[in-house]
């Protein structure tokens, strides 16, 4: 072969050689973007772009690990994700308002319920701003400054607070530093209970024993009083003994009426007041009413009417809690309304019941109304909301001289409220009061069946 032949082949095989060569960089340069955008993606946790099969060599064991490094991070930010998930639905899933801040007080977390007690607007999210903007409640700014300054100690600080506003808010806040993390800024959690319910009931309870000693101590106080008279020298004149005998017997009586009233009202409130339905004509019920009343009436010079309206269905109930019922109404009425004036009972059907608050109940076939309705003295707005409490009365001193206990209202609406039922109150001052009772009707398709 010439020379000239030898040089042409090693030219054709240099130029391939290079070609190859180039085309290899080539091939390694367009790889090595395709893993930088690769790993670019995954930085901004962005869709990843596909990678073909890995190159022999560095190259290719670059993109073996990169693409392992990158499924161990989805396998990671997937848990990470599903625990964030399973943690917005527990604090989403408390009752109790949830609230961490940093030792700066910008808030770090907070669930729908503290937003709710704190009345923050549901539109905005707080993440991220400072808890000063949101709320600046004296008492919870100096709880936050307590616990921040608490020293390191991871003790809780526990604090009432009362939020004012439309239905104020009584809520007890614990406060407690969490642990910090390394390099990290520390932060507290804040846990917030509504306990407005619970400070309400322990005022009634407050109230109800206050209530019982007063009514219990005044007929004492007057039965020993007597009785020690009477152990003197009173039997020495008996007209005067026998007067301070029948002051005794009133006493007595009006002990044993109090008694009764708290064990009817206990057994109501804890359902042992085994309830005997049957089918009850509302004209029977007022009938019964005036039959025990009218005497009482016709001596204080009221006029007792009726209006039961045509073809009145008939009341599912027990006939006798319902009758103890009315009775204390129309009793209530004869009391409160001066000589000459004048109680009406009426009844209707309607189909759905009203709550004092305004709810609406329902049965299955609506409701009887019963309304007694006087022309008395009628009570102020004020008082209206507490007419059912236990031993509340809008005018003590003329409430003990009629008699009363306090707790006719009260068993009243109990013995509504264990038929399924409402009371609802109407009144207004210097021209009289309307009670509504609402007691389901026997269903159409039967008879009513017995309660227990």
């Amino acid at each position: 072969m010439s020379p000239y032949a030898i040089n042409a082949v090693v030219l054709v095989l240099i130029a391939a050689a290079t070609a190859l060569i180039v085309r290899a960089r080539r091939r390694r340069q367009e790889r090595v973007r395709l893993l930088s955008r690769y790993a670019e993606a995954l930085a901004a946790d962005e869709p990843a772009p596909p990678l073909p099969a890995p190159l022999d060599g560095a190259l290719g064991a670059l993109q073996v690990h990169l693409t392992n490094a990158a499924a161990a991070q989805h396998r990671r930010l997937d848990d990470v994700r599903a625990a964030q998930h399973r943690l917005e639905d527990l604090l989403g899933g408390m009752i109790e308002g949830v609230l961490v801040i940093d030792s700066t007080g910008t808030v770090l977390l907070i669930n729908s319920q503290a937003q709710m007690l704190l009345d923050l607007p549901r539109s905005e999210l707080p993440l991220g701003k400072p808890l000063i903007e949101l709320t600046r409640h004296p008492d919870l700014h100096q709880l936050v400054r307590e616990v921040m300054s608490g020293g390191g100690a991871q003790r809780p600080f526990v604090r009432d607070l009362q939020l004012g506003g439309a239905a104020p808010l009584m809520l007890q806040v614990t406060a407690t530093p969490l642990p910090a993390a390394p390099g990290g800024r520390r932060s507290f959690i804040l846990v917030f209970h509504d306990v407005s319910d619970l400070k309400r009931l322990e005022r009634i309870r407050r109230d109800f024993v206050a209530n019982v000693s007063h009514e219990l101590r005044t007929p004492l106080a007057a039965i020993r009083g007597y009785a020690e008279t009477l152990l003197g020298d009173a039997f020495d004149d008996q007209q005067r003994a026998r007067r301070f005998l029948e002051i005794i017997e009133r006493h007595t009586v009006r002990l044993g009426r109090l008694v009764d009233d708290l064990l009817t009202l206990s057994d109501l409130e804890l359902g042992r007041a085994a309830l005997r339905r049957v089918a009850l004509h509302a004209d029977d019920i007022v009938e019964t009413t005036f039959e025990v009343l009218g005497h009482k009436a016709l001596q204080a010079g009221i006029t007792l009417s009726r209006d039961i309206a045509p073809g009145a269905p008939l009341l599912d109930a027990d006939e006798d809690r319902i009758e103890q019922a009315l009775v204390n109404l129309v009793d209530n009425a004869i009391k409160y309304t001066p000589r000459g004036g004048h109680v009406m009972v009426s009844a209707r059907a309607v189909d759905v019941a009203r709550t004092p608050e305004g709810a609406i109940l329902t049965a299955p076939d609506g409701f009887v109304e019963i309304a007694v309705t006087d022309t008395g003295i009628g009570v102020p707005p004020d008082d209206l909301p507490r007419l059912t409490e236990r031993f509340y009365r809008v005018d003590k001193a003329r409430s003990r001289e009629l008699g009363g206990t306090g707790l006719g209202l009260a068993i009243v609406k109990h013995i509504v409220q264990a038929h399924g039922g409402s009371l609802r109150i109407e009144s207004q001052l210097g021209q009289g009061t309307t009670v509504h009772l609402y007691v389901p009707r026997l269903r159409a398709t039967g008879s009513a069946a017995a309660s227990a």
